[in-house]
């Protein structure tokens, strides 16, 4: 479930003495949303000068430290910038509050990206929508979390094609699908009465992977409790019982944890024979980060073929897909083999009827482990509101054996 907004940064060709000759490496990167070679590139001796200051935040925040990336980003604004570049800071600041549950500051951080975005910009509705969600949410606190002794908790597979974990909201529990692609966990109307929720009217609405756009109100819970875990302040949208109803497999959705309360966590998984680990003992094996954060969703770094390829990390998919970016990186083998067909997706919103070609069989590395895929689509083009800089969607069908997330190292790794 998405709140979209523009996703693609603009081409960043302002002209200052600020953008020495030098920083095109850096530029280039950022036009392409090649932020793990960004960072990479970053890493290098002779970065750390004034003029790659909005380079250094950008990367700080979508790697996890929000704070000294925002640091980082408003000494970039205290050098005055061009309008444009100012934008795409404001930008990234807004993202940045909004990870951290900080959405009445969020909101005032969008209120300067309106202010310097021109008025026929494409960008300006989803950003705008943005903007009046974070007002119904100005009054929730940041997320916390407690954590009490280990209790097992079991997580089911859905007709979906994923995980449902068990939660409780007031004494009232029920079964959620565990979704790195929620930007903000969600409810319908029945499972927030249901969990005794107060539910607020919102003038914002919503995108989902169909594209059609429903509307929603807010609520919050002042606990939610998942295993030994207690988080507090969890914001959700509520949407309509229809909007989260899948009718080609006849499905109804009643709750999607979503990714704020998943990084709430810090470190979070689930075996291969469903048991959730809720901070386990292990952290992530020591390693540069393959995880890092487009605005509110999770970006996976991947191999193939000694090509390194950025994938949207969904575990409320069931499958992987490839996106038109995917084909540069596929042997001459893998490309004869491929077939063209036409499918049928659900999701929230409704179905769609596409045209693909079928790939029956791929090898993917994650965190130095490969994994063979069988029968994924390769499609014409992205789904909606994507960017145009993703080069597909791991879904559950590359996590099944078991997995982590572990967002202080900010790494995904497979069992």
């Amino acid at each position: 479930m998405r709140v979209y907004r523009g996703t693609g940064i603009c081409a960043i060709v302002w002209c200052s003495c600020l953008w020495a000759a030098d920083t095109g490496q850096l530029r280039d990167l950022t036009e392409r949303h090649r932020f793990f070679e960004l960072r990479r590139a970053l890493a290098q001796p002779g970065w750390d000068g004034e003029e790659t200051l909005f380079y250094r935040g950008m990367v700080a925040s979508r790697f996890g430290h929000e704070t000294e990336g925002m640091e980082l980003l408003r000494k970039f604004l205290a050098t005055r910038p061009p309008n444009d570049a100012a934008r795409e800071a404001w930008k990234e600041i807004a993202s940045a509050l909004q990870r951290l549950g900080r959405y009445k500051e969020a909101g005032f951080a969008l209120e300067e990206e309106l202010r310097l975005m021109p008025a026929a910009d494409p960008d300006r509705e989803e950003t705008e929508n943005t903007r009046v969600l974070m007002e119904s949410l100005q009054d929730i606190a940041p997320m916390t979390a407690e954590f009490g002794r280990d209790v097992p908790v079991p997580a089911a597979r859905n007709k979906i094609g994923s995980w449902n974990v068990p939660v409780a909201v007031n004494g009232m529990t029920g079964d959620w699908i565990f979704d790195t692609g929620a930007e903000i966990s969600t409810v319908t109307q029945t499972e927030a009465k249901r969990m005794g929720l107060t539910v607020r009217q919102s003038k914002a609405w919503v995108g989902g992977s169909t594209a059609k756009r429903s509307a929603l109100d807010v609520a919050m819970a002042n606990q939610l409790e998942f295993g030994g875990a207690h988080i507090h302040n969890v914001p959700f949208l509520v949407l309509a019982d229809q909007s989260l109803y899948l009718g080609p497999i006849h499905y109804q959705i009643t709750g999607i944890l979503g990714l704020p309360v998943l990084r709430a966590l810090g470190r979070v998984g689930i075996a291969g024979d469903g048991q959730v680990r809720i901070r386990p003992q292990e952290v992530a094996a020591a390693g540069a980060p393959n995880l890092y954060y487009d605005e509110l969703s999770p970006r996976l770094e991947i191999g193939h073929e000694k090509h390194l390829l950025q994938m949207f990390l969904d575990t409320g998919a069931n499958e992987t897909a490839l996106y038109p970016g995917f084909r540069g990186a596929m042997l001459p083998d893998e490309l004869s083999r491929l077939r063209r067909k036409h499918d049928k997706v659900a999701g929230a919103g409704g179905a769609i009827k596409r045209t693909i070609e079928s790939v029956p069989e791929i090898g993917i590395e994650i965190a130095g482990k490969t994994t063979v895929l069988k029968k994924l689509s390769l499609l014409a083009k992205e789904p909606p509101g994507r960017n145009g800089h993703l080069d597909g969607v791991i879904g559950m069908d590359a996590l099944w054996g078991g997995f982590l997330l572990d967002f202080d190292a900010m790494r995904l790794e497979v069992q």
